[in-house]
């Protein structure tokens, strides 16, 4: 995985085929956000049940940057998620998080991209920053493509 990939968790693919979950992306869908995490936890797509929070088996919470400057905590909102399909690939979108000026955190490493709707709330991908990010040395800007994720069955 190279620094910027957005990397969907297998347990967010798990949920989107259970109806108990209850993720929404259509025409009111759920707040989603996007929050930082140092560097103590290593990412995987195959993490067990990553919750940001208590709730699930990973509370990937625990690892989140220290809360100062413009960083408040539990990250900030991705505007305008959906998801859509189109001749057999399966686009995931959201919109950029604000970036954050200020910080004191010295090691942030991965952004953590989860539905803040849902109870508890589940994690969806994750993307990698690189080496770690010393917040009070500048900013921090999370910036997505267009679409932030594919989904390709083929």
């Amino acid at each position: 995985m190279a620094q910027g990939d957005v990397v969907v968790f297998d347990q967010f693919i798990a949920d989107l085929l259970d109806p108990d979950v209850g993720h929404d992306f259509g025409a009111t869908p759920h707040t989603v956000k996007c929050a930082v995490v140092d560097s103590t936890i290593a990412m995987v797509t195959t993490l067990a049940d990553p919750c940001w929070g208590s709730g699930g088996t990973t509370d990937v919470s625990a690892n989140e940057v220290t809360i100062a400057g413009d960083y408040a905590a539990g990250g900030n909102t991705c505007a305008s998620p959906n998801i859509s399909i189109v001749g057999g690939v399966i686009y995931l979108d959201w919109g950029d998080p604000t970036a954050w000026a200020t910080g004191t955190d010295t090691d942030a490493k991965w952004g953590i991209v989860y539905n803040d709707s849902l109870t508890p709330k589940k994690c969806i991908a994750y993307v990698d920053l690189g080496t770690a990010f010393d917040m009070s040395t500048g900013t921090l800007t999370i910036t997505f493509g267009t679409p932030a994720v594919t989904l390709n069955q083929g």
